[in-house]
């Protein structure tokens, strides 16, 4: 991804350092939204968060994902948890924020192009993950943080692998009563471990879902992406599970800003996080949203399927095949007039495009 040169970030982020690090203390689209009144906006905020999701009995892989705030007002976190039953097989983090442009980071994808328009005057968005070496640096220089932002977040989602959900609750309250974290989360200093093992908790039973395979093999390795498969206004982050050498479970999400009076934001859109941006405007997850943003796809597009059900069709699709089964499959969409020739369900033109990115996403499994 290009990075976009300008001033340092080391202000505008500083401010939400201080809690960073502490030596203390089928898939489903239905979702819900709240109504939050700050002193500089009146948004809806949309998680993607369904208690009332059909989700499949132990023995098959499934995948949730929920949005959250689990680190102050200046950011929000896609919060992926892998399940088999109520048993936690794999589980991950990333952060969001504006930060100030400068050539110390690199902006998600299509920061550079139209998505970018709607940001705050001299800011771009990035994702934690990609910059923990900048963003630590930052938290070792105003927290004086002992360990990186992707230690502490490889500790907590390490520390959930294999547990039963109703234990990570217990583990939640344990986190909250102790002085030293790491006490409870070997290898954690957040000072906000506890807002994202309950983040990773409220994804586990409320997140969004997307099927994966009949299994009772926990045994898969994962790879997360950030990605451009649709264009040039909006953004994706494609998670990917895999089972040896194919693909065992998929889940795929846009970001992109939408009218505020259509969309629900995402967390923190009517906090710090939402200052600056295009007026009227959110950013808001397409699956959370799938009803308003197929309704716009159906107006403008003349669609004749919803958002949710072409990304069904195409996480169904790559189930159970291999990289180089997908590869041939995007090579095989190329001068196809009928994308469903080739991938039943699906009539997104840009339906290569996403492949393209859970091929990436299924290369960078570990």
């Amino acid at each position: 991804m290009k990075k976009l040169i300008v001033l340092s970030a080391t202000l505008l982020v500083s401010m939400g350092l201080a809690a960073c690090s502490s030596g203390s203390s089928s898939s489903s689209s239905k979702s819900s939204s709240t109504t939050s009144q700050t002193s500089n906006a009146k948004v809806k905020i949309n998680t993607g968060a369904d208690a009332s999701a059909k989700v499949p009995a132990a023995g098959t892989l499934m995948m949730r994902q929920l949005y959250a705030a689990p680190h102050g007002k200046q950011s929000f976190a896609a919060v992926n948890v892998t399940l088999n039953g109520d048993t936690i097989v794999s589980a991950k983090i990333d952060e969001f924020q504006y930060v100030k442009k400068s050539s110390d980071w690199t902006g998600v994808p299509n920061s550079n192009k139209d998505f970018g328009k709607s940001y705050p005057k001299g800011q771009f968005l990035i994702a934690k993950a990609e910059n923990s070496k900048p963003y630590s640096a930052l938290m070792k220089k105003e927290a004086k943080a002992t360990h990186t932002w992707e230690e502490n977040e490889t500790a907590i989602t390490n520390f959930v692998k294999g547990k039963k959900i109703e234990d990570l609750k217990a583990d939640v309250a344990k986190v909250k009563d102790t002085k030293k974290v790491s006490d409870v989360v070997s290898g954690a200093t957040f000072a906000d471990t506890a807002g994202y093992l309950q983040a990773i908790y409220d994804a586990a039973t409320t997140g969004m879902v997307a099927e994966g395979i009949q299994t009772t093999d926990n045994t898969i390795t994962e790879g997360q992406v950030l990605a451009a498969p649709h264009g040039t206004q909006s953004f994706g982050i494609v998670t990917v599970a895999m089972q040896g050498d194919k693909i065992a479970n998929v889940f795929l999400d846009e970001f992109q800003y939408m009218p505020s009076k259509d969309f629900g934001g995402v967390p923190n859109s009517n906090a710090d996080f939402g200052k600056g941006i295009k007026s009227g405007t959110v950013l808001a997850s397409k699956r959370a949203n799938s009803e308003a943003y197929s309704a716009i796809m159906k107006s403008k597009g003349k669609a004749t399927q919803t958002w949710q059900e072409n990304s069904n069709a195409i996480d169904e699709f790559a189930k159970g095949k291999t990289i180089a089964e997908l590869e041939t499959a995007v090579s095989d969409l190329k001068g196809k007039k009928k994308v469903s020739d080739v991938v039943s369900g699906a009539t997104f033109t840009d339906t290569s495009g996403y492949l393209t990115a859970i091929i990436s996403a299924a290369k960078a499994a570990k």
